[in-house]
């Protein structure tokens, strides 16, 4: 009867044994999958490793907790803690942090005992006297979790057995944080590499325009200075044209005959010194050439304010290319003039998805570079088009200059940042680079196809804007007008 009470027993203390196990476990379970949908929604690495310390304050009561990482041969580095006091502090790797760093979890009954520790211990704001010292994975190197308590004692065996019991845990708490590091690093360097993009774009857009600045600046001196001139010439006949409305008042205030011959002589000796025809003929061709020249600057203002249209406007854009190649041209017009004829061919296009501002740097470098490559004069060809490819509907545009061409050796480097086949000072080798970022960027493609001393010839290829963009585009443009 003994026997069987024994047997018992056994049973019992084994079935006692398995459901402490089994809630071990559960424990566990339940700690990794609310651990691990925590740190998913981390934004940065500080929330990450403040979530990670609230998952292990539910296994491993503490106080303080930090995480100590390789720094050096001999020294580690404390990278994230609950107390930010202890941040960036050097910990000499003793004996205990030596074993916990090989993967075995160490308890510390008294801290105070160990030289490591004394000259940290002001740090802590509460009397920390425990600690287990747990191994950690992290930036792909073993690294050490730290635990510490202020009660005396608090971590023993038992702990350590906890340790080592929850190492799979651990590890896959380890793995779960590496993971979503490896995650933010990604999006930080996405959002650098963006950034860093969006830069060389701005310069190389304020190099083009510095490139065009002396150009444009011609370009806009001319019309104002006959319209400056013109001007000069109103003001100069302005007081003729006085003095004969004088004489128009006098003649309507006479009352006598005598007065009225008076006036009439003035009005022949007037007629005799000032053809009032030629005059009125002269001041209407000015005021049209006049018109025609300030037409010509409104023309070229709006085409840099086009190529400079800023670059973060809405992905959904739908741009009309035409209107791009005719500003572009207008702006390049100093380079191309009395050296290049240019020919174009724009045919009745549909509307592009992309983004002005961006396509605008793409062509006007383009046509720089055509122009660069006909020192001694040629003809550069501009054409659109609408066609399929792959059943995709595409606008082609193809820029075609007769330059001297470029090697085949340059041709693969092309693309390249900072390739240039230009003398110094000519070219910042980012010009097609970023002009083949952008084209992409829109989806698109851009190829080139070269011969020497026949010349080059680029092909832009583009998706052609949804009917829903355009619907959409329409009827917000439809509501803008309503609320004005």
């Amino acid at each position: 009867m003994s026997k069987d009470y024994e047997n018992v027993l056994e049973d019992l203390a084994l079935v006692y044994r398995l459901k402490e196990q089994a809630e071990a476990h559960k424990k566990e379970s339940d700690a990794l999958l609310a651990g691990t949908r925590a740190l998913l929604t981390a934004k940065n690495e500080k929330e990450l490793y403040t979530k990670m310390f609230g998952i292990f304050r539910s296994l491993y009561s503490y106080d303080v907790s930090f995480v100590l990482e390789n720094d050096s041969k001999g020294k580690m580095r404390c990278t994230n803690t609950t107390h930010p006091k202890l941040l960036d502090t050097m910990w000499d790797v003793d004996e205990t942090l030596s074993r916990a760093i090989k993967s075995s979890p160490v308890a510390l009954f008294n801290v105070k005992l160990q030289p490591t520790w004394r000259e940290h211990l002001h740090l802590f704001d509460t009397p920390i006297t425990s600690a287990l010292l747990c191994p950690f994975r992290v930036h792909h190197q073993q690294a050490v979790m730290v635990f510490c308590h202020q009660t005396l004692g608090f971590y023993t065996q038992e702990y350590v057995d906890m340790a080592n019991r929850y190492r799979t845990f651990t590890q896959q708490m380890s793995m779960s944080v590496q993971a979503k590091l490896m995650a933010l690093e990604t999006i930080k360097l996405k959002e650098e590499k963006a950034q860093v993009e969006k830069s060389l774009i701005s310069s190389e857009k304020m190099a083009s325009l510095g490139l065009l600045a002396a150009g444009v600046a011609h370009e806009i001196n001319n019309p104002i200075a006959f319209v400056n001139s013109n001007m000069m010439f109103i003001k100069d006949v302005l007081p003729s044209l006085t003095s004969m409305q004088d004489i128009v008042q006098e003649l309507a205030r006479a009352t006598t005959d005598e007065e009225r011959a008076a006036v009439a002589e003035k009005a022949k000796q007037w007629t005799s010194n000032n053809k009032i025809g030629p005059i009125v003929d002269e001041i209407a061709d000015i005021c049209e050439e006049s018109g025609e020249g300030l037409n010509r600057v409104t023309e070229i203002i709006t085409s840099l304010r086009s190529f400079s249209h800023s670059s973060d406007v809405s992905i959904d854009d739908t741009v009309n290319i035409n209107d791009c190649i005719t500003n572009g041209l207008r702006l390049v017009n100093s380079e191309l003039k009395h050296k290049v004829t240019i020919n174009t061919d724009l045919a009745d296009i549909p509307l592009i998805k992309g983004k002005t501002g961006k396509l605008n740097q793409v062509l006007v470098n383009l046509f720089v570079n055509a122009a660069q490559a006909m020192d001694n004069g040629g003809t550069l060809t501009v054409t659109t088009q609408c066609n399929y490819l792959d059943d995709n509907e595409v606008v082609i545009v193809t820029v075609q200059d007769t330059g001297s061409g470029i090697e085949k050796d340059d041709l693969e480097k092309l693309f390249d940042p900072f390739y240039t086949t230009k003398p110094t000072g000519k070219g910042t080798g980012l010009g097609l680079y970023i002009s083949f970022s952008i084209i992409e960027s829109m989806g698109g493609k851009i190829k080139v196809d070269s011969e020497v001393n026949v010349g080059t010839t680029f092909t832009l290829q583009l998706p052609v804007a949804s009917s829903d963009s355009e619907t959409d585009d329409s009827e917000t443009d439809d509501s803008e007008t309503d609320d004005s």
